[in-house]
């Protein structure tokens, strides 16, 4: 008796596994939709935070620099350091906005063709004041093969933006700034691989993936201002391209960032879908 439910207990259930997967595709459904609405809330909430959090910012500034400028009366000594806090500490807060709506848009690139060189001499002009403040130069080394790329101009100006910034604020006064551009291939596919290196501290080998963890600085951002989040947006736009992102060491001792974008644009299956 025992012989003869055996088989009947093995039996495929064919039926109940179909209804289980049918279950699970609606379940998978319902959790898309819900992600897609929780995207749409967040980003409802950075527009609002933006705009009720950098107008009294902007106000509060304006009339810091109104008093820092003496045209309503002189300042002592301690009132102008007072002020000068002041603003210090508006210029962070409106830092900690712009990352908190650049970190929530940050997978939204529009790629197209375009001349890294280009974008890199608009990233170094609007930087130079930095630069001259810490007798700092840059060195560009960029042949033509690799000046042409594939990527989001305003997004990768993010990137080179953070890169030189953070190479200025650690690099020794007078020294360089090396940033150069080469061609790769990964996957079968040709990119273009940008370095920014400085003859800084460094960053600890131990250190060199998590700071692109949100909210983390590595051994040399002790006692550098700075909220831990610009890295872990530039993360996040050169993925959004199709790229990757990593820290290393630099010849000269510092630290060198290396990003790489798409050199062409992605090849298109037939159907019309896109190869990344």
């Amino acid at each position: 008796m025992n012989q003869a439910l055996e088989p009947t207990r093995e039996e495929p259930r064919e039926g109940a596994l179909q209804a289980r997967l049918e279950e699970l595709e609606g379940e998978v459904e319902a959790l898309t939709k819900q992600l897609a609405r929780h995207a749409a809330e967040r980003d409802e909430l950075l527009t609002i935070v933006s705009h009720e959090l950098r107008t009294p910012v902007t106000v509060i500034a304006g009339f810091g620099r109104l008093l820092l400028s003496e045209r309503v009366g002189p300042l002592n000594a301690e009132q102008r350091r007072f002020l000068e806090e002041s603003a210090r500490s508006c210029r962070r807060l409106d830092a900690f906005i712009a990352n908190l709506i650049e970190g929530g848009r940050a997978e939204q690139v529009a790629p197209r063709e375009g001349s890294l060189g280009e974008t890199l001499e608009g990233v170094a002009a609007f930087m130079e004041p930095l630069l001259e403040e810490r007798r700092l130069r840059i060195e560009v080394d960029l042949p033509p093969e690799a000046d042409r790329a594939w990527f989001d101009p305003d997004r990768i100006v993010q990137v080179l933006t953070n890169g030189i910034g953070n190479a200025i604020k650690y690099s020794p006064e007078g020294g360089t700034i090396a940033v150069a551009a080469r061609r790769t291939e990964h996957a079968g596919r040709p990119f273009v691989e940008v370095s920014v290196a400085d003859a800084g501290p460094g960053i600890p080998e131990a250190d060199r993936e998590r700071v692109f963890e949100p909210w983390v600085q590595g051994e040399r951002g002790r006692g550098a201002r700075g909220l831990g989040l610009g890295l872990a947006i530039c993360r996040r736009i050169v993925e959004a391209h199709g790229g990757t992102i990593r820290a290393e060491a630099a010849p000269q001792g510092g630290c060198r960032l290396a990003f790489c974008v798409p050199a062409e644009a992605p090849r298109e299956r037939s159907g019309g879908e896109r190869v990344r």
